[in-house]
């Protein structure tokens, strides 16, 4: 039952790789703790379920990890029921932890220009500098950059991504963003191993730039540009909705752009704006 949920979600719901990965290691362990208490997957309560969770609290798990865990467990009752494997929802009722309000961390324009102005003709220097462009004018996740090709973006001002959920929408690159791609391509012909196909980001022996190598692209800029706290390729993602947000763009086109299902996920960025706008406020007022 668990391989057919999982082969469900890769095939249906088009999950990630990583998802998947992380959905088998809470069934694995769901089935362990039910394995210790002499029952199985058709025979668990709602009362069981409850103490596999406070298990994992006690463990040290997040309350987002717990949630994470909870969700996989519905998903695969809902699965059950359908398919008349189980009878009875054992996280029927079960509600989720509250979860802490967290911001995502994102750059000032300031600091997004440090990382920006990296100079050179080399092809490293190049493909770094249209990377960061690419990253910060499309909010792409890092697995939607790493899938680019050139047929994708050669010549085109916007183009579509499939990210998560197989959800497929529209990016848009800047002007300086397509003279960074014009810099790039002839030095990426020149370094293209005859393996990398029509992979756009390649690494310095001309194959395919991988996602590695890509955060630490970024977490180098981040130090030449002296900037301090951690920076991710997805701190592109925030920066890019969070400066999209603070000129005034409204959130559900903010939430089309990001390929969010949800718009309370979006709407964090609103915060973000606001407590800059305060911060703002407070260094530039008089009596701040």
């Amino acid at each position: 039952m668990k391989d057919e949920y999982l082969n469900y979600l890769d095939a249906v719901r088009g999950l990630s790789e990583n998802t998947r990965l992380a959905y088998r290691r809470d069934l694995d362990a769901w089935e362990e703790f039910l394995a210790i208490r002499s029952t199985d997957l058709t025979k668990a309560d709602s009362r069981v379920a409850g103490e596999f969770l406070r298990s994992l609290g006690e463990q040290g798990l997040s309350p987002r990890s717990v949630n994470r865990v909870l969700s996989c467990l519905r998903g695969f009752y809902r699965f059950l029921l359908r398919s008349g494997g189980a009878l009875v929802n054992p996280l029927s009722g079960v509600r989720s932890l509250k979860m802490p309000r967290r911001l995502p961390s994102f750059l000032f324009e300031k600091e997004m220009q440090a990382v920006l102005a990296g100079d050179g003709k080399s092809f490293q220097a190049t493909r770094d500098r249209f990377l960061f462009e690419l990253l910060y004018s499309t909010g792409c996740r890092l697995a939607e950059v790493c899938s680019l090709t050139l047929k994708q973006v050669r010549g085109q001002s916007r183009f579509s991504v499939t990210g998560k959920g197989q959800k497929t929408r529209w990016v848009f690159m800047t002007a300086s963003a397509q003279k960074a791609l014009e810099d790039y391509l002839p030095r990426r012909t020149e370094r293209a191993d005859r393996t990398a196909g029509d992979t756009l980001l390649l690494n310095s022996r001309g194959f395919p730039l991988g996602p590695r190598g890509i955060q630490k692209i970024v977490q180098r800029a981040a130090a030449r540009a002296g900037i301090t706290k951690k920076t991710t390729p997805h701190t592109f993602r925030h920066t890019f909705a969070t400066h999209l947000s603070s000129e005034g763009m409204d959130v559900r086109v903010v939430q089309e752009m990001l390929g969010h299902s949800r718009l309370e996920t979006t709407q964090v960025y609103t915060h973000l704006s606001l407590d800059r706008l305060k911060d703002v406020v407070r260094a530039a007022h008089p009596h701040g």
